[in-house]
């Protein structure tokens, strides 16, 4: 295929899908979980602090800090011999929130999202448990691009925004998750 026309095909690869197929599914939160997703120095939390993060686990005192955790990114593929690339690819990406009030929804969406309106893509709002917890599982359909578009400098790459508004509308809370594999929303293609 040549990519140096304007060909349908060549506008087919740049051209943002239209139903992405977006759906969300809640998670269980757990103690190892949240344990296993923060970080300590950089590294993850040694072993021997799990039992602290139990006991905080079990405090309803203790007030979390607001935070966004991708804990797991993975891609399927099924056959699809009409298409070009010949072949559909779904991702799953497993968020994780903590601190978030309890009382409203939390709003998630996808930034450095190049090629879609405003760069951003919408996703399910996430809502808090009654510990200010958040899990969901987002899927969706990747969109074909081609190898020579994917943009690989680190401020560039995917961003997981969370936001939570006050009952003024102003924003009270919010995280992100930076520098997300590009493949969660485009598929490669040639």
């Amino acid at each position: 295929m040549n990519h140096s026309d304007n060909s349908p095909a060549t506008d087919i690869l740049s051209a943002p899908r239209r139903d992405l197929g977006i759906s969300s599914e809640p998670f269980e939160i757990t103690a190892e979980l949240v344990a296993a997703n923060l970080s300590f120095g950089g590294g993850q939390l040694p072993d021997e602090m799990m039992s602290a993060v139990e006991r905080i686990w079990l405090d309803k005192d203790f007030t979390w800090p607001t935070t966004l955790a991708v804990t797991r990114v993975m891609l399927s593929v099924d056959p699809s011999p009409d298409s070009e690339p010949p072949q559909e690819v779904s991702s799953r990406v497993s968020i994780l929130g903590t601190g978030w009030a309890t009382d409203r929804p939390v709003s998630l969406k996808w930034n450095n999202a190049f090629g879609f309106p405003g760069a951003s893509i919408a996703l399910p709002d996430a809502q808090p448990d009654e510990n200010g917890f958040f899990g969901v599982e987002v899927v969706m359909k990747t969109t074909p691009r081609r190898h020579s578009d994917f943009v690989w400098e680190h401020n560039n790459q995917l961003a997981l925004v969370a936001q939570q508004m006050d009952e003024d509308g102003q924003i009270e809370h919010s995280a992100a998750e930076r520098a997300i594999p590009p493949h969660v929303i485009w598929q490669w293609a040639r």
